[in-house]
């Protein structure tokens, strides 16, 4: 049995960091319903129409236009058994709709209402749309990270989009667990900004120490020495040489034992010091060997390194492949689609796709007829416009039929 059968979630979030959310709790076998408008999350057509399904597997669909009365009572009826409700609109949207935590919570006490926004529910910002470069900018991610000589640079991936939707999720859980020792729900208010905060945690207290702002340093580190990429015969490597005992092991795998006699190298504040005399000679003794013949001296010894892959190399990784971190399922209308799998690896609770990502409205029908519409009642729900039937069209971009 999967942690969260029974729990019925309503996603209505889009782009990264909500779906990531309900992804999780979706492998975990909540019953995730990805509530869109009738045109669909706006990232459906990205990465030519596999954006959703790599992003919300194990959820069903319903395609609703929350602006008409139809469309606004079945959400209502949906809340009424829901145990979970998402959103990740702007501060205020949610109320105009009439789907604020306080009109949520009087329809379902015990629902858990999750929140994401760029900037939270208070302060001078949280009228802003938010955005995970946007986030990187401001909390100070963007200006630490490139080469020194560099401008700021972008982390090349969404980590603070995927930090929010892991946080969404384990808040969802903590407050499912609060609730069932209290009874209550309750309303979390998640921010792209306070993760992204979270992120430069170590760089807040070390601005906290010494009252300085992170350099760019490009691979290499401002506390540690060495720690950083060089060039190799082939592929650069990753050497984290993070204490005195592990230099002593790299430059003796190294050849190089006559460093540690150097007053100028024999501990980490020295090397620091004298980095421009270490650096070089390293990288002479690096570039002189292939990167597979250092990580055959280093790895064994305990020396911590790596290879700097792509994701191509990543894809075709053994121990990839043998922890089934990369997830390929088959996706009418597009072929085989690629996409991270779940990172939790529970003994009694193995994570696998047991529902593809849903067509645009492909549940709508069901949905309704769970919560006591009967057939004329659908009928005129679609005449209206208030929701999309799925037209039984097995493509990427399939829509419905009213």
């Amino acid at each position: 049995m999967l942690p969260l059968e029974g729990t019925l979630v309503l996603d209505l979030t889009q782009v990264i960091a909500g779906p990531t959310a309900g992804q999780i709790l979706g492998d975990m076998g909540a019953d995730v319903i990805k509530v869109e408008p009738l045109t669909g999350d706006h990232f459906r057509p990205q990465l030519g129409g596999a954006w959703v399904p790599g992003m919300n597997r194990n959820k069903r669909g319903l395609a609703v236009d929350l602006k008409t009365a139809g469309g606004r009572e079945v959400l209502a009826k949906l809340i009424a058994r829901a145990d979970v409700f998402m959103e990740a609109f702007v501060p205020g949207v949610m109320a105009k709709f009439g789907f604020d935590y306080a009109a949520v919570s009087a329809i379902n006490p015990r629902i858990v209402y999750l929140s994401i926004s760029g900037y939270g529910q208070t302060g001078p910002y949280s009228p802003r749309a938010g955005y995970d470069p946007c986030i990187q900018a401001e909390v100070g991610l963007m200006e630490a990270t490139g080469q020194a000589d560099g401008p700021p640079t972008r982390v090349g991936a969404a980590p603070v989009d995927q930090g929010t939707g892991t946080y969404g999720a384990l808040g969802i859980a903590m407050a499912l667990l609060a609730r069932h020792r209290t009874g209550k729900g309750q309303h979390i208010d998640l921010s792209l900004y306070d993760v992204g905060v979270q992120i430069m945690s170590h760089w807040l207290t070390s601005y906290g120490h010494d009252g300085k702002d992170p350099q760019r340093m490009g691979t290499s580190h401002t506390l540690i020495c060495p720690l950083r990429t060089f060039a190799t015969m082939t592929k650069p490597i990753y050497v984290a040489c993070t204490n005195d005992g592990i230099w002593a092991k790299l430059i003796a795998a190294l050849d190089m034992k006559h460093l540690g006699a150097d007053p100028r190298f024999r501990t980490n504040a020295e090397r620091l010091a004298n980095r421009a005399a270490l650096e070089p000679l390293l990288e002479a003794r690096f570039a002189s060997e292939t990167c597979e013949a250092l990580l055959d001296r280093l790895n064994p010894v305990g020396v911590p390194s790596a290879a700097v892959k792509t994701l191509s190399d990543l894809i075709a990784d053994p121990h990839a492949k043998a922890r089934g971190s990369v997830l390929s399922h088959e996706y009418p209308g597009i072929g085989t689609v690629m996409a991270a799998n779940n990172p939790l690896k529970m003994s009694d609770a193995p994570v696998t796709i047991q529902r593809r990502a849903p067509f645009l409205g492909e549940h709508t029908e069901e949905l309704l007829k769970s919560v006591g519409y009967g057939d004329d009642d659908i009928k005129a729900l679609a005449t209206s416009k208030a929701v999309l039937l799925w037209n039984g069209d097995a493509t990427p971009s399939a829509g419905g039929k009213h």
